[in-house]
């Protein structure tokens, strides 16, 4: 086995720059940081990843939060799809061609040598990641916490159902981000699932509902996240163009996956500034009245039904819990997102249609509506923050059940402010 250094500068996460990822990296290729713990007995805790973990997409930044600190993060992933990995204190590629057995054990046995397994979180999008948590299991032992971010068993069929079946049985920890998630799962597979929703960095939460500027930019608006499919963006660009609004995307404008346009960006007064850091996002936030994120429109024509129909999109959390910025989900009424955005009053859900859309965006001026929803979503944002993450999920996975039910009692509240119906 190959120990392959990096230029790393302090301990593990604090880096001075991301290392890069060859897009033909090989399997088994582990690299380690200076940093890393030097004794081959020292507990090791796996995170287990369809692809590399950074800032470039929502699951890297979570995941950072969650672990953060700790020592012994041994990092896996299934393929390269980004280009940088800049978490752990190792991290490897081990794609699975096959089903998990013999020859998936021995392939993680490779890539991972004589090592004292204590955990593995699993974050499953991908077959790849549960035969690879699963074989780490058998081969080394250690506790096993299946963390589902994206649905891709229940409305698409990614991985199947006796794999998913299995793995979950394995788990002595299932998590998934929200309740609709949690129900989905517990119905199909009549397994017990909590709640561990995108939290927010504490440093940026507002708990106190600041008053809105007594006047906001005429006709502007930010956009939030990221396109998971391109329906979305297509759809969005097209009800957005008729409505002659400046909008300000803070997202990933970069995709393996999917096209956008400048010129179709340009139509629909779409100016993308990419990924900017949390804090200046938070800040800038503040001074829009409202932020516009796209959800699934559930009626056929999505490619990426599990991300369309059960995924609560993390920028919600983020813009509720750092500015109190109202949100204007545009997509199903039905999906999850718009679910939170009317159990605690934060925003509106409107849908891929030119006029609806503007007058929605009208609508959100009001004086009235903005002082609601900015009070709605001050009342949930400590809830929202990662203070004490790190501990709970380490507890948590140890003691096999969640230490306490911070979460489930998060999302079984509802604003006690009056709604702005």
């Amino acid at each position: 086995m190959r120990f392959l250094r990096n230029l790393w500068a302090g301990p593990v996460g604090l880096m001075r720059r991301p290392w890069g990822v060859r897009a033909d990296d090989s399997d088994f290729r582990l690299v380690t940081s200076p940093a890393a713990p030097a004794d081959p007995a020292v507990p090791v805790h796996v995170v287990v990843t369809p692809n590399e973990i950074n800032e470039m997409h929502g699951t890297g930044p979570l995941l950072k939060r969650l672990f953060c600190g700790r020592r012994g993060i041994l990092s896996i992933r299934s393929r390269n799809d980004w280009g940088t990995q800049d978490f752990g204190d190792w991290h490897v590629k081990i794609s699975q061609p096959g089903t998990a057995g013999a020859q998936a054990v021995r392939r993680v046995k490779r890539g991972l040598g004589d090592r004292n397994i204590k955990s593995v979180t699993c974050v499953p999008f991908l077959a790849a990641e549960i035969v690879t948590s699963l074989a780490i299991k058998r081969a080394y032992g250690g506790k096993l916490c299946g963390y589902v971010m994206d649905d891709q068993n229940i409305a698409a069929n990614g991985i199947p159902d006796q794999l998913m079946g299995e793995f979950l049985g394995e788990c002595s920890l299932r998590l998934a981000t929200h309740p609709a998630l949690c129900d989905a799962y517990e119905q199909k597979y009549g397994l017990a699932f909590h709640c561990l929703p995108a939290v927010v960095p504490a440093r940026l939460v507002v708990g106190h509902a600041d008053p809105a500027p007594d006047e906001f930019p005429p006709r502007r608006a930010a956009l939030l996240g990221s396109f998971w499919d391109q329906s979305w963006f297509d759809r969005l660009c097209a009800a957005l163009e008729p409505s002659r609004y400046q909008i300000d995307w803070y997202g990933q404008n970069w995709s393996p996956w999917f096209s956008f346009p400048s010129s179709t960006l340009a139509r629909a007064g779409i100016r993308s500034l990419g990924l900017v850091p949390e804090g200046r996002l938070a800040a800038e936030l503040r001074g829009y009245p409202f932020a516009i994120v796209p959800c699934g429109a559930l009626d056929g024509y999505e490619d990426n039904t599990g991300v369309a129909s059960l995924s609560l999109p993390g920028r919600i959390l983020f813009a509720a819990a750092t500015s109190n910025t109202p949100i204007l989900l545009v997509g199903s009424a039905r999906s999850c997102g718009a679910a939170f955005v009317e159990q605690f009053g934060i925003g509106m859900t409107v849908p891929y249609d030119a006029a609806k859309l503007v007058a929605a965006m009208e609508r959100m001026y009001d004086p009235h509506l903005q002082a609601t929803m900015r009070g709605n979503a001050a009342q949930i944002a400590k809830a929202l923050s990662d203070e004490g993450v790190v501990e709970w999920l380490a507890d948590s996975i140890e003691q096999e059940r969640p230490v306490d039910l911070r979460f489930e009692n998060l999302f079984a509240r509802r604003s006690s402010v009056a709604s702005y119906e």
